[in-house]
């Protein structure tokens, strides 16, 4: 059965149009900020600021800043890095961050209290 033609020249079309995109772009919006506070709850799920799993070696010392213990090439390492969310929705690791090995993450311990000192007096 043919359609009926639609006279040229009304705006119900176009307005029709319009709010089908308005709709779709706020379908998309939400999808999108859905994925990324399940991302961002995924790593610290059950836990509190600050801990985290040793199975994963995960925890989370802020918002998107981890310290994350892992090996690599048979040698221990301690990262502190910040994430990030690419377009997906997956956690990926940032730029902005710093690995430590073993030995370089006992010396920062150890330097921690005159760190403290030091902060305390600015």
């Amino acid at each position: 059965m043919p359609r009926a033609k639609e006279s040229v020249g009304t705006s119900n079309s176009d307005s029709g149009r319009q709010e089908e995109e308005g709709q779709k772009r706020k379908q998309e919006t939400s999808l999108k900020s859905e994925k990324r506070m399940k991302t961002e709850a995924k790593p610290s799920e059950g836990t509190e600021k600050g801990q985290g799993s040793e199975e994963e070696g995960m925890f989370q010392i802020g918002k998107m800043r981890y310290v994350h213990v892992s090996s690599f090439k048979g040698k221990v390492l301690v990262d502190i890095r910040e994430f990030y969310v690419d377009k997906e929705g997956d956690m990926k690791p940032g730029r902005k961050g710093i690995g430590l090995s073993g030995e370089q993450w006992n010396q920062l311990k150890e330097v921690v209290p005159e760190v403290d000192a030091a902060l305390k007096k600015l």
